[in-house]
């Protein structure tokens, strides 16, 4: 279990809104809809630091040894999550939507609990990011050894914190083909997370002018803090993205980030770009998708505090789910 302060942190870099027991519970079915081209198979990975983690693959149908197709592993944000990237609201289960429509566009898809999460075993507490890559690595291992799966076709999907994994993970698997990187960061993340708590304080109207003052003057001092009772946390205000998006030269990007974004803002989304076309990478796609928040759902506001009462259904805007695979079909094909 995470303790209170990384939880806090965890909801502001744009992972799980409820505790740990919380974001695990209410487990949906992970099969595949009766009308799916696709089937969905309950696989269990089997990792290199010597712990198991439980997925869903979506793999079309017409898969086979002489057929083999693509694939594409997503990796979560911030904090425990399961395979669907539940953050403990509504129904919103981004990578099952992803995984459905690219299955149906011929696309398999490898979502897996986090370690120490659902079905997987392992310890999530005190885990940094690089731990996290080595078991994207693991899942894409996995695939490799499919005869139903086409080794040379793989790419990522990563949302939020996923989003800066997944060049961490290209940057030690050069023959990836395919990044989906949505509201990730190109700044340091110390300086995002200072970003967002400055933002909650300014936002608080319980706050007289002089405590909303002195509260914005100790974020400096608060982050000090955090970072030194928690690994996690001083990995993730240390590490700096930029420095190894400019050692991405190969696989093709494409950057989103809702226009409403709270958590990861917005403005970042050039800056990215360019620091991978810097390593020479020739096929970089970076939008700003109007209107749109960090969950990548209509909202005006993009406040996260007010994720829980947006309008439901609560579904990533299907404008961005055609966007993402209509991209990954013409990379991956």
């Amino acid at each position: 279990m995470r303790g209170p302060v990384r939880w806090c942190l965890g909801f502001l870099l744009g992972g799980s809104l409820l505790p740990e027991a919380a974001a695990q519970s209410s487990r949906p079915d992970y099969g595949a809809p009766p009308d799916a081209p696709y089937r969905a198979e309950q696989v269990v990975v089997t990792t290199p630091m010597g712990h198991t983690l439980a997925g869903t693959l979506t793999i079309p149908k017409t898969a086979s040894r002489a057929r083999p197709v693509p694939a594409v592993v997503t990796i979560s944000g911030t904090g425990p999550q399961d395979r669907d990237e539940y953050l403990g609201f509504g129904d919103y289960r981004p990578f099952r939507q992803f995984a459905d429509s690219l299955g149906r566009r011929g696309i398999a898809v490898l979502r897996m609990d986090d370690r120490g999460v659902g079905a997987s075993k392992g310890t999530f507490a005190r885990a940094t990011p690089r731990d996290f890559v080595k078991d994207i690595r693991a899942g894409l291992a996995w695939l490799r050894a499919r005869p139903d799966i086409d080794a040379s076709r793989l790419g990522l999907l990563g949302h939020s914190e996923g989003a800066i994994d997944a060049p961490m993970v290209a940057i030690e698997e050069p023959s990836l083909v395919a990044l989906v990187l949505l509201a990730g960061q190109a700044r340091t993340l110390g300086g995002a997370a200072r970003f967002q708590l400055e933002n909650l304080i300014r936002r608080d109207t319980s706050l007289s002018p002089a405590q909303r003052d002195a509260r914005l003057a100790g974020v400096p001092a608060l982050m000090d803090s955090i970072a030194a009772a928690d690994p996690y946390m001083k990995f993730m205000f240390e590490y700096d993205p930029a420095v190894d998006a400019r050692k991405v030269s190969k696989p093709a990007i494409l950057i989103l980030t809702g226009e409403t974004d709270r958590q990861a803002d917005a403005t970042q989304v050039d800056e990215w770009a360019a620091l991978f076309r810097s390593a020479g990478n020739q096929d970089v796609t970076g939008r700003i998708l109007p209107g749109l928040n960090h969950l990548f759902v209509a909202d005006p506001d993009g406040f996260p505090g007010g994720y829980a009462s947006l309008p439901t259904p609560l579904r990533v805007d299907p404008s961005v789910v055609g966007m993402v695979v209509d991209w990954l079909v013409t990379r991956l094909r």
